[in-house]
């Protein structure tokens, strides 16, 4: 059976076919039969190849060849499935560009520990590929105000710090006050303004129409 798209594919006899007769791991098992269904997801992209191997010449049955090429579609699905998953975790990254130099990120609702590292994985990314010298952190739609919360705050805010951006903290609640005091945050090198437009104008925008 020739390799072909989806299709399933069957090497017989290892040591006689053209694919695998000079390969090393041919050698290296004395012989056997292989089959093989490719691994693509619903793009076409391939991600490999799933395998099953014999130490000896045999024929494989058609249900056998069937349920490889079901396990083979089934894997491809279960990437679907966590590209899919991938983009809307980073959809749900509402960075705001302001200018090339500085981002606004509003967090809202509860953050655990994956949305966490997606958020800053997407974030060092856009800052580091942009030179960005400030993003402002709108926390005010956050959930948790709890240690947790402070936790994650100040492990992003020190990796950006790291690339050479400035983080500013804003729309800090009273529950978030507590225990970001708890933490400390207002003894460190991290600013923090009441309102946006205090961030904006601490970086130098003028937020007044008036003026």
């Amino acid at each position: 059976m020739e390799k072909k798209g989806r299709e399933p594919f069957v090497v017989e006899n290892l040591k006689e076919h053209d694919w695998t007769k000079n390969m090393s791991v041919t050698d290296g098992l004395g012989g056997g039969t292989l089959l093989g269904v490719p691994i693509i997801s619903s793009d076409g992209t391939s991600y490999g190849t799933l395998c099953a191997m014999d130490p000896k010449p045999r024929t494989f049955t058609r249900e056998e060849i069937q349920l490889f090429a079901i396990m083979g579609n089934l894997f491809g699905y279960v990437i679907d499935v966590d590209e899919e998953k991938q983009r809307t975790q980073h959809a749900a990254v509402p960075l705001v560009e302001i200018d090339e130099k500085v981002w606004v990120l509003p967090l809202t609702g509860s953050i655990d520990e994956v949305r966490a590292q997606v958020i800053l994985d997407h974030l060092l990314e856009v800052c580091a590929g942009e030179s960005t010298e400030y993003v402002v952190l709108d926390i005010s739609g956050l959930v948790d105000g709890d240690k947790t919360m402070t936790v994650k705050l100040h492990h992003m805010i020190s990796c950006l710090q790291l690339i050479g951006t400035e983080a500013i903290l804003t729309g800090v609640r009273p529950d978030q006050a507590v225990a970001l005091h708890k933490q400390a945050f207002a003894t460190q090198s991290i600013t923090i303004s009441a309102t946006l437009k205090d961030a904006m104008e601490h970086i130098g925008y003028r937020m007044d129409r008036d003026k």
